[in-house]
């Protein structure tokens, strides 16, 4: 973990402070982390004495703490559906994943020697098979092209439900809820692994992709991005 920084939450108004993992690092399995989050991911949240981590479950005891707005809707059938988008991103973000490391973490760290990576990644864990796969990352042999390939494609169809279950502004119809914003950064992120969207394929995901760029919450977020 490195510096920290104070920041507002942009749809609630809430004071929060940011303390940075760098995953290129893999600080997320230092000792300190894991006694917070024993499974090594990102994020974690600390509020007072209590900590939760896993991004759905932290969404939800934020909206259950802070009612205000309201992201999670009051209908049961609404918040199903709400949680099955969520559900629906952490399955993307399985496939996602991968294409990162071989895509933007493992450009970063040949930006550095071998040497100097593995003795940062060492300050951090000292497990063999995280060891091995910052190796693996920085060699390129963590994930093949034809395993790429498949990632990509099965990240293209994500998008194809989304053009297809797109039949208002939002997820849900016309309410802006905690599916589009549990959604729509991971899909923000595709361009990062080389994954483009063209607006005549995907007119609607585009067009919400547009909206919720615009809306002042995610404009507030971004300013203060650290």
């Amino acid at each position: 973990m490195r510096a920290a920084c104070a920041n507002r939450d942009a749809r609630k108004n809430l004071e929060w402070e940011t303390r940075l993992v760098d995953l290129t690092k893999m600080e997320q399995k230092r000792p300190e982390y894991l006694a917070l989050n024993p499974s090594g991911l990102v994020p974690t949240l600390v509020h007072g004495d209590r900590v939760i981590y896993e991004s759905n479950v932290i969404t939800e005891y934020l909206d259950a703490v802070f009612p205000e707005p309201r992201l999670y809707p009051d209908d049961p059938w609404l918040c199903a559906r709400a949680k099955m988008w969520q559900a629906f991103e952490l399955a993307m973000a399985k496939e996602y994943r991968p294409l990162m490391y071989l895509r933007v973490i493992g450009p970063i760290d040949r930006q550095r020697s071998n040497d100097e990576v593995m003795r940062d990644v060492r300050r951090s864990t000292d497990d063999p098979a995280h060891i091995d796969w910052v190796n693996r990352v920085y060699d390129g042999t963590a994930v093949s092209e034809d395993e790429a390939t498949l990632l990509a494609s099965q990240l293209y169809q994500r998008i194809d439900h989304i053009e297809r279950e797109l039949s208002g502004e939002f997820l849900l119809c016309d309410r802006f809820s905690i599916a589009d914003i549990s959604a729509y950064p991971r899909v923000a992120m595709y361009p990062m692994v080389g994954l483009a969207l063209e607006p005549a394929k995907y007119p609607r995901t585009t067009r919400w992709m547009s909206a919720m760029a615009q809306r002042p919450s995610f404009k507030r977020s971004e300013r203060v991005r650290p």
